[in-house]
């Protein structure tokens, strides 16, 4: 028999990246989430899917304004990670632009941001499984935060030998600011075409 915590502490021991996926509605007003279960679907034509579960506040602003977007974190922002996997009401503190004026909000030095319209929304159990159509991205360098045993890392710490106690990664050279690409030294966004 497969137990809810069995099947939950199994999964524990899958390391992946941590995403926050946010949405803007006109009724619903911005909200956003801590989400693991993230991936590309097809390169061409630009596709990602998410899972959000059925009672997450970000499902229905996602639902009314047909967009969202992803943001990878980097491995300094674990404040962020634990903020967003809050029920809190107020996320955003009054301090996040978007990468587009009427776009959803992202993670300003996020290590890449993706701006979506929704392809396909799929049911699946508790959750809804919400395929997005890649219309803007952002990508910075740095090192990614992983989600591993029910715990936020730095990279290093949870793979490279890593044990409980060693000592973490020193900060890339984060600093808050517009999201962009890295192009000789330089930040930009692109647009998928």
């Amino acid at each position: 028999m497969i137990t809810v915590d069995g099947f939950r502490a199994a999964l524990a021991r899958f390391p992946s990246g941590v995403t926050v996926v946010t949405a803007r509605g006109e009724r619903e007003g911005s909200h956003g989430l801590t989400v693991s279960a993230f991936c590309s679907v097809s390169a061409e034509p630009p596709l990602i899917l998410v899972c959000l579960a059925r009672s997450a506040r970000t499902l229905p602003a996602v639902h009314e304004s047909g967009r969202f977007a992803v943001s990878m974190l980097r491995q300094h922002h674990d404040v962020v990670a634990r903020l967003f996997a809050t029920t809190a009401l107020d996320k955003f503190q009054g301090t996040w632009g978007a990468l587009t004026p009427d776009g959803p909000p992202v993670v300003p030095d996020a290590l890449f941001s993706l701006e979506c319209t929704v392809h396909s929304v799929l049911p699946a159990g508790d959750h809804e499984v919400v395929i997005g159509a890649v219309q803007a991205y952002s990508v910075r360098d740095g090192a990614p935060l992983i989600y591993y045993q029910r715990a936020f890392h730095p990279l290093a710490t949870a793979f490279s030998g890593g044990r409980p106690g060693d000592s973490p990664l020193p900060r890339d050279d984060a600093r808050p600011g517009e999201a962009g690409e890295r192009t000789n030294g330089k930040s930009r966004r692109s647009r998928v075409s």
